[in-house]
């Protein structure tokens, strides 16, 4: 690389660093904007959730992304093998971005086990001692999001159930107010189990993510009911001042 292009890469490394801390403008930086959690059991699509996790790695600053998993016990490495197989490179700002800077540090710190991207030397031609690449993304393995501050951390948080009184104690333990709850699973009457243990989440998605999904509108005063439409199931339940929505595609 010649002086030149040294000396612009630091003038470009200096911008960058300068704006990062501003960023991204909607200020969702500074506190959590509509957080998530998947719930994943061993009867769930595996691939959608992983799909989705990868995606909102790319970027893991902003609105409505996933924040936490939870993975039944037994397919848990299988999960966290094709999450290692799929992760992509973050988005270069993040990669920058003193929240991810300070996550990486508590991770070091605690010692925290992590999926990430890995390099290896030339010479490891069998890819036998990879290390963790400068920015890559980062899955932390059993360790809640409190642990890592108040502000959105730049990373997600993977644990791991075997039965739905451990959904219910990982779920508090991670400190977010989250927006929404995906549940994955094969077995409807699972994921209406959650929805009574778990009583504080108000937004419910079976088998589906947020996008996919175009609710009923609602009358000015919202009432309790339960409605199909395009091959989704729609329930709306008031309780007192508060609305309770679950959201599921009809399997055929």
């Amino acid at each position: 690389m010649s002086e030149n292009e040294v000396r612009n890469s630091d003038v470009y490394l200096s911008l960058l660093s300068r704006h990062v801390h501003r960023y991204p403008e909607d200020g969702t930086h500074k506190s959590w904007v509509l957080p998530r959690i998947m719930i994943l059991f061993a009867s769930g699509d595996i691939d959608e959730v992983v799909e989705v996790i990868v995606s909102d790695m790319i970027h893991p600053i902003g609105s409505g992304l996933v924040a936490s998993v939870l993975v039944e016990e037994s397919i848990r490495d299988e999960v966290i093998k094709k999450l290692r197989a799929n992760l992509k490179p973050m988005n270069e700002r993040i990669q920058h971005h003193p929240n991810y800077l300070s996550s990486v540090k508590l991770i070091e710190r605690m010692n925290c086990p992590t999926i990430h991207i890995e390099e290896f030397e030339e010479t490891d031609t069998k890819k036998r001692y990879g290390r963790r690449m400068k920015g890559s993304p980062l899955i932390v393995l059993d360790f809640p999001q409190y642990y890592f501050g108040d502000k959105p951390t730049a990373i997600i948080t993977l644990s791991t159930f075997r039965n739905l009184h451990e959904v219910v104690r990982l779920y508090k333990r991670e400190g977010l107010n989250f927006d929404s709850v995906s549940v994955w699973s094969s077995k409807l009457a699972q994921c209406f189990d959650l929805v009574t243990r778990l009583s504080q989440a108000w937004q419910w998605t079976f088998n589906c993510v947020n996008e996919s999904i175009k609710f009923p509108k609602q009358p000015p005063v919202p009432t309790s009911g339960v409605s199909v439409v395009e091959d989704f199931h729609y329930e709306v339940h008031v309780i007192g001042d508060k609305i309770k929505t679950i959201a599921f595609p009809i399997m055929h």
